[in-house]
């Protein structure tokens, strides 16, 4: 091979190989920020079964709207078992069930058994953990990804829709006024 023609070939690789990083690294800090946007629409309507719930790790218990809304205000998470990003926020979830925050689990498109290991393994930051393995609740609700939350109401309005994660910076500037009334 001659020399010009292996120089432009390792240039190619090379550029190729920027082309990809810069990409990677592009795609992760979009992940790492999250987008905030007001809403006033209802919750949809639904049946499904819980995944596990506070008392207990079975998939059995029915669950519907009726759920969703026991508390003036409550989060609705949207995760699974295989997203990466949500295993960021899984702590700080967990710290805001503590303090008294009430959070409803939407596991979304995954393995029932390998979800109920991370929540026995990492902790469950969730009252109830809604099972909805072909995502059709995620659909009706317009979910883009994982993770999401969703601010509703006990009258079952969603009052905001959070794409990524929820940390301390976006509690606090963004939930933590609608739970004034709880340790959180």
């Amino acid at each position: 091979m001659h020399t010009s023609v292996r120089n432009k070939l390792i240039t190619l690789i090379v550029l190729a190989l920027i082309v990809v990083l810069g990409f990677v690294f592009a795609l992760d800090s979009k992940q790492q920020t999250t987008s905030v946007s007001e809403q006033k629409r209802a919750f949809p309507e639904f049946i499904s079964t819980a995944l596990v719930n506070s008392e207990s790790v079975s998939g059995q218990q029915e669950i519907t709207l009726a759920d969703v809304t026991q508390h003036p205000y409550q989060l609705v998470n949207v995760w699974a078992s295989w997203c990466g990003i949500c295993k960021t926020e899984h702590t700080f979830l967990t710290e805001l069930r503590k303090k008294g925050i009430p959070i409803v689990g939407l596991n979304y498109r995954d393995n029932s058994g390998t979800a109920i290991n991370v929540l026995l393994s990492d902790g469950n930051p969730y009252s109830v953990v809604i099972s909805d393995p072909q995502g059709k609740l995620a659909l009706e609700l317009g979910v883009i990804g994982t993770p999401e939350t969703y601010l509703v109401d006990a009258n079952g309005q969603i009052i905001k829709k959070l794409l990524g994660v929820i940390n301390e910076t976006v509690w606090k500037d963004e939930l933590a006024m609608y739970f004034d009334g709880v340790n959180g």
